[in-house]
């Protein structure tokens, strides 16, 4: 497929030339007349809550942004929260994956710079956004509205995340800050695998194939648990900026942003529980505990070259590795492993599991913006990604024990029970686009440009099955210390265990050692145009059209399909836009809008790969398919004062051959991704407030209240799954509501501002947030739909800045400590499947700027 990166070479040599030409021009100053164009001049700070609101009023575009100085006051530290302050936004508890007017990952998409940027977890579409910080960017926009000049795959909206472009004096600023999370804290031993190291730089390798070939159990790592202390959450990081004069006009800038943070959590309760409404109890842990340690290592450096007034470069590399271990002690019952005795009377079922998981992401962008003559101008952006995401030494251990002779076996037969797993994604994507922005008058302007992307993704995953020999009952195991029963002695011995993939025996079978793979390579191309017409002073609309080409090839050898096989997709979509604003006075915008946009499955959902967790199970279905949307957007917005606005939203949305995750036919919660019926449906209303309460110049309290009410529905329809998939269902109803979508969202955030002396000041924040039930996956064959229930957050932080550049905050997160509950609602009542406390957590940092 390399003739198909012809297309992103070229973009890169037309830009190329466009660069040429712009050192080559003379340029002077000239005056412009913009089309309700939003112009940042000298030092006007991006992220600012004035400038925010300023740009939202005068943009032609619906768009919401969230400002650095917003959340900075709000205490917020990664942009998944910073999203969440943003109307109808929601975080999917346990992850950094957002939801957006009721619509998952999937829907959405995420830009950084205006370029897309891979994920970081072959499980989702879209980058974990909990990685990336907030002390780097100058403001997050939320584009609800679909507009030309973006990728047509999304029906909730694009995540925009603007890095900052240092623009005022020089400075250098430390930041230094701990916390604890007291579930964690009040934990008196706290454990977690061995092998990872303190700061996450320590990387684990697969043993070699000949190495376990020739002497079998060679893994290096114990299976017995580490006890970590002091486990408190602690953050360094270092920020700074500075410019340089080059020549009359020139100017070169440059921030530079590292650092490090690491957290440690804790859970107890309820997980697993899966249960059937005629057979009864599948399994569920009820008695179980996860510990969780997290590391974020992040560097980022943002050059601006502003050549002259009409040319402007800009160079920016962010680099984040991130680590996750989590160690879950886990008892119970399990009917996969010892199906008597669902009320564990004597038999307890126990696993032991432990996960770490490593993420490098490097991502390169390189723009340019160019005024070649008064009414032509080029903007053009590249950018490299690289992704290297890795499961190094999963472990799991799965023992039986029994209460009334006191002792533990093993679940001998399953031989996948017990196990260490590694697996590794790598990948290579190159963005691209060029547009031109061309101004008829001073009514007109025409944009014309080309979007292409090329990304190739290699996973391959090993397990290595530990399958025990011995009659149960005729030893002895020590769930505290596996490693005296699975090591290198016993392994050479021979009648303990053999070691064995889901290709065969090690020593047997020659290709036991082939992993599981899958590759996919995608090229999309894209053209599109936007038309922008000053009807008069009041009234101004936006008309566009794009064309998206996506293609991939998959190919794929896993447990699923041993014998292998390949996905060919290809799509083209015409997507038609508007919008159309009208300005009643300075004060009040009326807007309206509609767009044609579509979803993709993404890859893990097509590759069909089975991925095991203690709660579930998912595999990929190669028979899902796009899915259509076409979506409406009618909006009111008035700008009291600079600081404040006040807007309602009315909003629909069509889905023709709707996605979602379906629990199929199986034992356990095992979900796959499905066309599940021929249409689905959103309506919602919007609204939103940024007001001063009281404003008397040193002296301000202020509020950002928000608040969401979606009602959505979709066709389920069983015929046509069948006729369409290899997969078995057989849906509890023909209507449902939309996976993911909460009927009610709200955010208020109320705070308090005072100033005294020379620009010293302080903010003091209580935000509060709420999210009603959602359906997690759809249900099946008597399985009722797993719903995550309704739960609230409040968070508070004080910030003190001083004069003399030292700073100081104290921050209480999550302080209402309640339930998260995950059930499984079948026709006899709400089951438990998942429950648990994510713990309060407080904190403190001091920061000295120079």
């Amino acid at each position: 497929m390399n003739f198909r990166k012809l297309s992103i070479a070229a973009l890169f040599l037309t830009t190329s030339g466009t660069l040429m030409y712009a050192q080559e021009k003379n340029d002077t100053v000239k005056n412009e007349k913009k089309i309700e164009g939003v112009i940042i001049q000298g030092t006007t700070k991006k992220g600012g809550e004035a400038n925010i609101i300023s740009v939202q009023r005068k943009s032609v575009e619906v768009i919401e942004r969230v400002g650095s100085v917003q959340l900075e006051k709000q205490g917020v530290g990664d942009v998944s929260v910073a999203v969440t302050k943003a109307t109808g936004s929601q975080k999917q508890e346990g992850s950094g994956q957002i939801f957006i007017r009721g619509l998952g990952d999937r829907n959405n998409s995420t830009t950084i710079n205006g370029l897309q940027v891979p994920s970081n977890d072959p499980l989702y579409k879209n980058i974990d956004l909990s990685i990336i910080k907030t002390d780097m960017i100058d403001f997050i926009g939320l584009e609800k509205v679909y507009n030309p000049k973006l990728w047509g795959d999304m029906s909730g909206a694009n995540v925009d995340i603007v890095t900052k472009v240092y623009t005022g004096k020089p400075y250098f600023k430390v930041n230094l800050g701990s916390s604890v999370n007291f579930n964690a804290i009040q934990k008196n031993n706290y454990f977690l695998q061995d092998g990872p190291n303190f700061f996450g730089s320590k990387m684990l390798e697969k043993p070699s194939k000949n190495a376990v070939l020739n002497r079998g159990y060679v893994f290096k790592t114990s299976l017995k648990n580490q006890e970590i202390n002091n486990p408190i959450n602690s953050a360094l990081s270092f920020d700074f900026g500075t410019n340089f004069k080059i020549g009359e006009q020139g100017k070169l800038s440059i921030f530079g942003f590292g650092g490090f943070d690491n957290s440690y959590d804790y859970f107890q309760g309820i997980t697993g529980g899966s249960f059937d409404t005629e057979k009864g109890t599948n399994k569920i842990y009820d008695n179980s505990e996860e510990f969780k340690y997290i590391t974020n290592t992040t560097g980022l450096i943002n050059v601006n070259y502003k050549i002259n007034s009409n040319h402007n470069i800009n160079l920016s590399s962010n680099y984040i590795h991130t680590t996750e271990q989590k160690l879950g002690n886990y008892s119970g019952y399990n009917r996969d492993y010892y199906d008597n005795d669902a009320l564990q009377e004597r038999y307890v079922t126990q696993v032991r599991r432990a996960t770490y998981r490593t993420n490098d992401l490097l991502v390169n962008q390189l723009k340019g913006e160019h005024t070649i003559s008064e009414p032509l101008k080029i903007v053009w952006n590249l950018g490299y990604n690289r992704l290297d995401s890795r499961r190094p030494d999963r472990q799991q251990n799965i023992t039986i024990y029994d209460k009334l002779q006191d002792y533990s076996f093993f679940a001998s037969s399953n031989p996948g029970a017990n196990n260490r797993y590694y697996d590794r994604l790598l990948e290579n994507d190159f963005v691209g686009d060029v547009h031109a922005d061309y101004k008829l008058g001073e009514n007109t302007k025409i944009t014309l440009g080309y979007s292409g992307r090329y990304k190739d993704s290699d996973f391959k995953a090993t397990q290595y099955n530990f399958r025990v020999l011995p009659v149960q009952g005729s030893y002895f195991v020590d769930r505290n210390n596996y490693d005296s029963f699975f090591n290198s002695t016993n392994y050479q011995a021979g009648g303990f265990f053999d070691i064995v993939t889901f290709r065969g025996d090690i020593k047997s079978n020659e290709t036991a050692f082939v992993p599981q793979y899958f590759t996919s390579e995608i090229m999309n191309n894209a053209g599109y145009v936007n038309v922008d017409y000053k009807f008069s002073e009041k009234l101004t609309a936006q008309v566009g059209v794009r064309y998206d080409n996506l293609k991939q090839e998959i190919e794929y050898n896993t447990a699923l399909f041993a014998d292998g096989g390949k996905v060919n997709k290809d799509y083209s979509k015409i997507l038609p836009a508007f919008n159309l604003k009208y300005s009643v006075n300075d004060k009040h915008n009326l807007r309206l809008a509609g767009s044609k946009t579509y979803t993709t499955p993404l890859l893990l959902e097509v590759a069909p790969f089975e991925y095991e967790d203690i709660d579930e199970s998912s595999q990929g279905n190669r028979d899902v398919y796009i899915a259509d949307n076409y979506n409406i957007d009618l909006k009111w917005e008035w700008f009291p004062k600079k600081n404040e606005l006040i807007s309602l939203t009315a909003f629909g949305k069509f889905i023709k051959n709707p996605i979602a995750r379906t629990v199929v036919a199986s034992s356990s919660n095992t979900v796959s991704f499905i066309n599940v019926g021929d249409s689905g449906r959103v309506f919602g209303l919007e609204a939103e407030v940024r007001k001063d309460i009281y404003d008397s110049g040193k002296t301000r309290f202020y509020t950002f209240l928000n608040g969401t009410y979606l009602n959505t529905e979709q066709n389920l329809d069983k015929e046509k799954v069948i006729r369409e998939n290899k997969l078995s269902v057989n849906f509890n109803t023909t209507k449902d509501k939309l996976q993911g979508a909460s009927e009610f969202l709200a955010n208020a955030n109320l705070g308090i501002e005072q100033k005294w002396g020379n620009k010293n000041t302080m903010d003091f924040v209580v935000s509060y947030s709420y999210i009603s039930d959602n359906v997690y996956a759809l249900g099946n064959i008597g399985k009722g739909n797993l719903v995550d229930k309704a739960f609230s957050t409040l968070d508070t932080t004080l910030k003190i800045k001083l004069a003399n550049g030292m700073g100081f905050s104290l921050s209480g997160k999550n302080l209402l400590n309640p339930y998260f509950t995950r059930v499984q609602d079948n026709t006899t009542g709400e089951l438990v499947s998942r429950k648990y406390k994510r713990g309060a957590g407080v904190g403190a940092s001091v920061s000295y700027e120079f």
